[in-house]
């Protein structure tokens, strides 16, 4: 598998860490960055291919990073003719567990993100218009 990473990384200053993804390799990643020698460790490596662009959310000692996930079961075929599905994921920003995922939906547009929407919900931008969703709690 070949990597194609553009540009599109989010920071957090205020935890010193850095998040990209490689559509590529199928990987995200959340990296710990040592402000006073430059040193940098990988906190998480998820097994995720995604397109979009890392969003983070909520205050410094909540911070939630929400990026896509393709299907996992999608085909090479569907990757390369953009049929496959993909969903929304919020994941705790400084271990990549998984908070919250949506159902999956029609492939977001490239390089987007999942946008904060008025009144706490959010928007998954696809070639056919706006998904709005709503994060809620589930009974276990």
């Amino acid at each position: 598998m070949k990597s194609w990473a553009p540009p599109k990384t989010a920071i957090d200053e205020d935890n010193n860490m850095i998040y990209s993804d490689d559509y590529g390799v199928g990987k995200i990643a959340g990296i710990k960055l040592d402000p006073a020698t430059g040193h940098m460790t990988a906190a998480f490596v998820l097994d995720d291919r995604t397109t979009c662009l890392q969003a983070l959310y909520g205050p410094k000692d909540k911070r939630v990073l929400g990026v896509s996930r393709i299907n996992p079961n999608a085909t090479p075929e569907q990757l390369e003719k953009g049929t496959y599905t993909e969903q929304a994921t919020w994941r705790d920003a400084a271990t990549g567990r998984l908070l919250a995922q949506s159902a999956y939906y029609e492939p977001m547009t490239l390089n987007t993100l999942i946008t904060p929407a008025f009144g706490g919900g959010f928007y998954f931008p696809t070639g056919k218009g706006f998904i709005r969703l709503t994060v809620t709690p589930t009974s276990v």
